[in-house]
């Protein structure tokens, strides 16, 4: 390489290298890295999962956490070392099942639950919660506001409480929230009190003072918590304030993290109802599935193939159409079809020389062989032979075919004559 050219390229590679230099210190001269939020729709999983932001949650403290959903909830019950939090507990227990939750509870595990239906003392339902004496009431503030508003209706007369009543009712059916009431209580080894919201409609009741832990306004609780054995449970008036819209909220995850603060795995089941069964078998057997999937691709694939060698066709030619009749006589005669051909061609042959000569019905085989020789001049033997003999050599099927088309010939002939 020249002087000259080596030069030319240094310089171009100079001011290539200038240029990389200079639009480097222009860009981050005139741009700034920024973070920049953007509100999105609510994911499928989201929707799905009502407990996936308290899911994360818990992952943030460093807890290891599973939702799940299922029907029976002491089917398969965690380690004793764990908690459960449940979004329904089943209304209506076996005996079994409530001594299999109960010897879990007594050994260790944290349970986390609400009940779902107002206490009936003619039909008792939720027996777990019922045998700790907890009792869930309908709010008196929320029945003395229903009183309230239906004197003033039937008297006319506006009272201002009356009226307050029924503008919190409508403000609070425009506005969620509204149905929420703020509580104050101290947990357990905190200095300082929480806040939460619960529901205003309902409240719960400690009948046999068990509870060793207890949240709410008076004599209306929303938070209890009993001692069985080694393990506890909480009972909520609601668990709306662990749902995805709410957590952020007040101190709803600071409760959270309080009540699961010595298990070193949380299980949250946020549906009673069983996952489908697609769903159901990649969770329990995702290794059979995947076989399954394998085994369809590859029978898929295999329908492609071709067994045996493939014959090239580009030496072959077409054969002609004598070839083609020989090959198909020669397979219907391997297959026993010309035997039956040959019946029928004789059995109409016969029927059109009695036809034509009427004559030979009266006759024998024998006679009828005799009389259609002297006409032709073939031997009597030869016709009987092909006309009415089996033939099974191949020899004789050829010299009786040659017979059945003189005899043919010969009756053409007497037709035209």
């Amino acid at each position: 390489m020249s002087l000259a050219n080596k030069i030319l390229l240094w310089t171009l590679a100079a001011l290539l290298l200038l240029g990389v230099s200079w639009y480097t210190v222009w860009f981050f001269t005139n741009y700034e890295r920024q973070t920049k939020q953007e509100l999105v729709d609510i994911s499928p999983e989201a929707r799905r999962n009502p407990w996936l932001a308290a899911e994360r949650y818990l992952q943030q403290l460093g807890y290891s956490t599973e939702t799940y959903s299922g029907r029976d909830q002491t089917a398969n019950l965690p380690p004793v070392t764990d908690t459960l939090l449940l979004r329904r507990l089943q209304t209506e227990m076996t005996d079994t099942q409530l001594y299999r939750l109960n010897d879990w509870v007594e050994a260790g595990g944290t349970l986390i639950i609400s009940p779902q239906v107002f206490t009936d003392t003619e039909n008792i339902k939720e027996s777990f919660i019922q045998d700790l004496g907890v009792r869930l009431r309908e709010s008196l503030s929320i029945e003395n506001d229903d009183t309230d508003e239906t004197v003033a209706v039937e008297t006319g007369v506006a009272e201002s409480a009356s009226e307050s009543s029924v503008a919190d009712k409508n403000e609070a059916k425009a506005d969620p929230e509204k149905r929420y009431h703020q509580v104050s209580f101290t947990l357990f080894g905190e200095p300082e009190s929480i806040s939460a919201g619960f529901r205003r409609d309902r409240f719960l009741e400690d009948s046999d003072s068990w509870a060793v832990e207890r949240g709410g306004n008076g004599a209306e609780y929303h938070y209890l918590r009993f001692e069985i054995g080694q393990g506890a449970v909480a009972v909520l008036s609601d668990l709306d304030l662990f749902s995805n819209e709410r957590i952020g909220q007040l101190d709803h995850a600071f409760i959270l993290g309080h009540m699961v603060a010595d298990s070193p795995r949380v299980w949250l089941q946020y549906s009673p109802d069983m996952p489908g069964l697609p769903e159901l078998l990649w969770q329990k057997m995702p290794f059979v599935v995947i076989s399954l999937l394998l085994l369809l691709i590859l029978m898929g694939w295999r329908l492609f193939l071709y067994t045996g060698p493939t014959l090239s066709l580009q030496d072959r030619q077409r054969r002609n159409l004598l070839e083609h009749i020989e090959a198909t006589a020669s397979y219907a005669w391997r297959i026993d079809r010309g035997r039956g051909m040959f019946e029928s061609n004789r059995q109409a042959l016969e029927q059109a020389w009695r036809r034509r000569h009427p004559v030979l019905n009266p006759m024998t085989q024998a006679q009828r062989g005799e009389w259609i020789g002297e006409k032709t001049g073939m031997t009597a033997s030869a016709v009987e032979r092909s006309l009415y003999h089996s033939i099974d050599k191949d020899q004789d099927f050829i010299k009786a075919t040659l017979v059945l088309q003189q005899l043919a010939s010969g009756l053409k002939q007497r037709e035209l004559g």
